[in-house]
């Protein structure tokens, strides 16, 4: 027998800048095409703690944050098919229209009229959210829900390896020491790197990539690849002075200020510079990912915490790179 919907959720909602408070909302319902799902972790990203803080995205407010999520589908919209109530699933974030320039050429993650959970709609910092259908692939129960959370994540860490090009035999600095840098650099070395250099501040965050090269000051002109994996002007340099001829520097991370460039030194070395945006439909490999035992990704979530327990959650995320990676939200 189902067990009925409860009228109203508990919710992590963002009235202003660094006003998160805990509240209660009506149960969404899902529209055709979309399910609705009872969350069960979501993982809390940098830029959720950038949009408490800044707010960079422009989002309108209040807004449920969140959008790293893993739960379970308890109730289907109108023409959904391959999920059904009592599925388990992990979802990804982004929502393309299926319609614009950049859809129709294939690049729905750099869609023109993009939705996003925790943005443009409703995120995963609550008891139950929606997403469309498309956008959820079925969890494996060998899967637990908090390392389910990291779908999108490592979606989007696999396409900075993807726009890195043909790292295999070759040298690949990743410039930042947090979730991100450690997933990038595990699959740099997946990949086939001869050598995967991390720098970075945080000696606990360092000490958890397997197989990495720890560097205080990468070697200038030394390295094939360098991908920016923290938000910093001075990071960013780094990662340009280290690349040796022909080498390409992949921007992950977001820098909203302009930095300096040599053209002219670029120009002579024949770099590159290319951005990192998003996943091209990347799921299914991330699940395969999140399935290898040999790249270990459960490693990355540190904390475990009831999502009653939320602002010691944050605090962790925020504060306490010296203790904390990857820190989850857990439902009942």
């Amino acid at each position: 027998m189902t067990t009925p919907l409860p009228s109203t959720m508990k919710a992590l909602q963002l009235l202003g800048l660094n006003q998160l408070v805990s509240t209660e909302l009506p149960l969404p319902v899902p529209k055709a095409g979309e399910v609705l799902i009872q969350t069960m972790a979501s993982t809390i990203c940098t830029s959720d703690l950038h949009d408490i803080q800044q707010n960079p995205f422009g989002i309108a407010l209040p807004k449920v944050l969140g959008h790293e999520g893993s739960g379970v589908v308890v109730q289907c919209g109108s023409g959904v098919t391959g999920l059904s109530v009592g599925t388990r699933v992990a979802s990804h974030p982004v929502v393309p229209c299926g319609y614009c320039a950049e859809c129709h050429r294939g690049f729905g993650h750099l869609c023109l009229n993009m939705g996003h959970l925790g943005i443009d709609r409703d995120g995963t910092f609550a008891e139950y959210y929606i997403q469309r259908a498309d956008r959820v692939r079925v969890l494996p129960k060998e899967i637990p829900f908090p390392l389910g959370a990291l779908l999108e994540p490592v979606a989007n860490c696999l396409q900075a390896i993807a726009r890195a090009g043909d790292v295999q035999g070759r040298v690949v600095l990743v410039v930042g020491d947090g979730p991100f840098g450690n997933i990038i650099a595990r699959l740099a070395i997946r990949a086939g790197a001869a050598r995967v250099l991390v720098a970075g501040r945080e000696p606990f965050r360092l000490g958890m990539i397997p197989g990495a090269e720890i560097v205080n000051n990468p070697p200038v002109g030394s390295v094939d690849v360098a991908i920016l994996a923290v938000s910093s002007s001075e990071a960013f340099s780094t990662c340009l002075s280290a690349l040796r001829k022909r080498g390409r520097l992949v921007v992950f991370s977001l820098l909203k200020d302009p930095v300096p460039v040599d053209l002219f030194a670029l120009h002579v070395a024949e770099q590159e510079i290319v951005g990192c945006c998003n996943d091209e439909e990347r799921m299914d490999e991330s699940l395969a990912c999140l399935l290898d035992p040999k790249l270990a990704l459960s490693q990355l979530i540190t904390h475990q915490i009831p999502f009653e327990n939320w602002a010691d959650a944050f605090h962790l995320a925020r504060n306490r790179h010296d203790i904390a990676l990857k820190v989850a939200l857990t439902f009942n």
